[in-house]
């Protein structure tokens, strides 16, 4: 067996099938009203179980919204993560994400993100700070707010820690797929050129059968 198969780098694209594995994430995000993003190294955003299109959406009414929406994205897309933990971010308008990574030998595929949800237990001084500091309608931001999940941090950790375990599952099972098709492939091109040396050594060396192999090898 090649040492180049065994170390071989996959992508995101190659060890999720987002088809497959949207149908599940899409059913847990709706049990659960949690909004699940999974993005690749670059921030190319692979997935969206639905929802808001803007993070940060509770302030999109803002004159400041795009700004604001992409800062937080940035946050969520660059944040350190260190091994296998998971993180927490607050946003500036008081809602809460947390980001996980998905690996893969010990390196990053990618990163899951979930949320928004309420920043739990926060002061209502703290949500009217926000509101008067980018010129919200405080009732209508209130409102928005009190709409997303409301979720223990405990209970989030328990959630971050499922859709991990489940992720690694799914990156070992098509990593395995995937390297014993390689090998299956490499065996078979190793028969190949075995067969192709028997050959050059049993035909006549005429430049006739000198072409015939070469059109042969072209086959494979």
């Amino acid at each position: 067996m090649s040492e180049s198969v065994l170390e071989k780098k996959f992508e995101i694209s190659e060890l999720l099938d987002m088809r497959i594995l949207g149908e599940v994430l899409k059913s847990l995000s709706d049990l659960i009203a949690l909004q699940i993003r999974i993005f690749d190294p670059s921030g190319h955003e692979l997935f969206n179980t639905g929802g808001e299109d803007h993070f940060c959406e509770v302030i999109h009414q803002a004159d400041r919204d795009d700004l604001i929406c992409r800062s937080v994205r940035e946050k969520l897309l660059s944040q350190p993560l260190v091994g296998s933990n998971a993180v927490q971010i607050l946003s500036v308008c008081g809602a809460r994400y947390t980001v996980l990574p998905i690996m893969h030998q010990f390196e990053p595929l990618g990163r899951v993100v979930l949320g928004p949800y309420q920043d739990h237990g926060v002061a209502s001084s703290r949500l009217e700070a926000i509101a008067a500091q980018y010129r919200l309608d405080f009732a209508k931001f209130i409102t928005d707010y009190k709409n997303l999940l409301e979720i223990s941090p405990d209970q989030i950790k328990k959630m971050a820690r499922f859709i991990s375990k489940f992720l690694d599952a799914f990156v070992f099972i098509n990593t395995k797929r995937l390297l014993t098709s390689l090998m299956h492939l490499e065996l078979m091109m190793q028969s190949k050129d075995q067969i192709f040396q028997q050959v050059e050594r049993e035909m006549k060396r005429t430049p006739e059968d000198l072409q015939e192999i070469e059109r042969y090898k072209k086959m494979f």
